[in-house]
């Protein structure tokens, strides 16, 4: 150990510096760039860890800390394809995981990110701590990749009501096709037609995609026609507007 590394403590105190100052939002925005250097040169897993936590705070100047974070961003990806099973421990344990998908998509493409992020998805279970889930089920929505549809089909029930919605628009952001479209069409006639769903926002999302892709209500159609979506009626075996 060198006389400097005696005096500040050595690597392991200088690593716990940086890791603090990276999330302490009072230090000066040159310090910690000089930190996120500092932790990218060391490149460890911890280090990888630790520039990740920049994406766990949020200063009230939007566009310095959208910058900010975008740096951290471009610093990670930088350092190399060694990121990617450091940051795929660190979004299935946090909140704030749009960045670590788009490094997980630049470095392995997006059905790697959608792999992900379904898996994350799969143990999301607690009804109490729906945010995490909802923000997935977002994220989904920005792929096209049919493992989606199953993935987000076993949240169309959840209790909370934003989870449901999301996952609507999960499912509907998918392209149908001749393998999909069936699918889809059941998945969502049975939301339309169920009398217990109380979100009249997805019902009227769902009705909306029906009324725009020419889709019939086939042997839903008395259900809906029965409870329609506010601002909708059934004409035959389509849901049109009021």
């Amino acid at each position: 150990m060198g006389l400097l590394d005696f005096i500040f403590g050595g690597d392991d105190a200088q690593f716990k510096r940086h890791a603090r100052r990276m999330v302490n939002l009072n230090a000066q925005g040159e310090d910690r760039d000089a930190s996120a250097i500092w932790l990218a040169d060391n490149g460890s897993p911890e280090a990888i860890s630790a520039l990740l936590n920049r994406f766990t705070i949020k200063y009230e100047q939007g566009m310095k800390d959208a910058a900010e974070k975008e740096t951290i961003y471009r610093i990670l990806v930088d350092i190399g394809p060694s990121v990617v099973d450091p940051v795929r421990d660190w979004a299935r344990v946090n909140q704030q995981f749009a960045q670590p998908i788009r490094l997980i998509e630049h470095f392995e493409g997006p059905e790697a990110a959608v792999s992900l992020l379904l898996e994350m998805l799969a143990v999301e279970k607690d009804p109490f701590k729906p945010e995490k889930k909802r923000q997935i089920l977002i994220h989904l929505a920005d792929f096209r990749d049919h493992r989606i549809i199953e993935g987000a089909q076993r949240c169309v029930t959840d209790f909370d009501e934003g989870v449901r919605y999301a996952a609507g628009g999960a499912i509907l952001a998918q392209e149908p096709d001749v393998e999909t479209t069936p699918i889809l069409q059941t998945v969502l006639r049975k939301i339309l037609a169920d009398p217990e769903e109380d979100s009249n926002r997805l019902k009227v999302l769902i009705a909306e995609a029906f009324h725009q892709r020419r889709w019939a209500l086939g042997d839903a159609t008395a259900a809906v026609a029965e409870y329609p979506p506010h601002g909708w009626v059934v004409s035959g075996d389509r849901l049109v507007p009021a």
